[in-house]
């Protein structure tokens, strides 16, 4: 990870932290932009994990996670099942 990254990597993971963090206050506070945040975050760790190799079953979890943050995003804007019914 040093080697990727600039700096070291406990900098690096204080910094997903406080990311993180303020991913979850979104969430709490602007559901609708909070869910897409996190599922921006989420496609990043995807691509992240597939592209080393070796990880897809938490790749794959985190997928899921992503479909709830897009699911969550969407039922705040009050497009959920109204948006699921147009589909059908």
């Amino acid at each position: 990870m040093n080697d990727i990254i600039p700096g070291d990597a406990r900098t690096a993971m204080y910094i997903v932290g406080v990311v993180e963090i303020v991913a979850g206050i979104l969430v709490a506070f602007l559901p609708r932009l909070g869910g897409l945040v996190v599922a921006a975050w989420l496609l990043g760790i995807i691509v992240s994990l597939v592209s080393v190799g070796g990880y897809l079953d938490i790749a794959l979890r985190d997928f899921g996670l992503l479909v709830a943050a897009l699911a969550l995003s969407f039922l705040a804007a009050g497009q959920g099942y109204g948006w699921l019914r147009r589909r059908s």
